[in-house]
């Protein structure tokens, strides 16, 4: 039996990858900054058969992530999945903002794979990127510019550890989460578990096996001509409100 890390764990995607892993017979590592939500999916888990343990850290806190790997030294397969999603400008975002993303976005996952690579059977890097890497917009500048520079760093990783036996793959999503079928999030994750099996590709679009031309928010105001896709995206995105008018145009 394998041990997966899944660093970044929410209702969403996160929740997702420790269910379809689970079902693989793996044991999973729950890890996120809220410590009660954790517990709940844990409780979750367990009524699905899938062993699972969890772990309270903000992978911006270095010395919180290095004990975690201390505590986890036997994991198989980390996943990062953490990312601030928050949408801003190029003019109005403060530095305190932008460094705050950047040390969540990058440096979280610079350092948990440093980490890692350390402990005792290190196998599989999985990380979540996004579409925003190859699209910057005007609405997601700071988003675009730390997802392109953790894209940068997953392919430069990748080219090093496959001299050591390690699979490092990028998941470059193009979409948001449960706005149209395809971003379902059980089936986000089947993307994950192929990769993890598949071990070549050092980036892996999702969906459809290609770069979109669009981004996932010029996606979403297409989509946005629907209310009922607008309701949605706002219950499971309240920060995205603000930018609501960006939406309908």
């Amino acid at each position: 039996m394998k041990k997966v890390m899944i660093m970044g764990v929410g209702p969403g995607f996160g929740l997702a990858l420790a269910q379809k892993f689970g079902e693989q017979g793996n044991t999973i590592v729950l890890v996120a900054r809220n410590s009660g939500r954790l517990t709940e999916y844990q409780e979750e888990l367990a009524e699905n058969e899938i062993k699972a343990s969890c772990h309270a850290v903000d992978v911006t806190k270095h010395e919180q992530v290095q004990q975690l790997f201390q505590d986890e030294s036997e994991v198989d397969t980390l996943i990062y999945n953490v990312g601030n999603t928050a949408l801003d400008d190029p003019l109005t975002s403060s530095l305190d903002d932008i460094k705050a993303t950047f040390e969540t976005n990058v440096l979280g996952c610079i350092d948990a794979c440093q980490q890692f690579v350390n402990t005792k059977r290190p196998q599989t890097i999985l990380v979540t990127g996004g579409g925003a890497a190859l699209h910057p917009s005007a609405l997601t500048t700071t988003l675009s510019l730390t997802k392109a520079a953790l894209r940068s760093y997953v392919l430069s990783l990748h080219d090093v550890l496959k001299e050591k036996g390690i699979y490092v793959g990028l998941l470059t999503i193009q979409g948001i989460a449960d706005v149209g079928a395809a971003m379902q999030p059980i089936k986000v994750a089947n993307a994950y578990v192929e990769a993890a099996q598949q071990r070549n590709n050092a980036e892996i679009f999702y969906p459809n096996n290609q770069g979109s031309k669009l981004s996932e928010f010029e996606q979403l105001q297409q989509l946005a001509k629907d209310p009922k896709t607008v309701e949605k995206v706002l219950k499971n995105h309240p920060e995205f409100a603000k930018y609501l008018d960006y939406f309908k145009n």
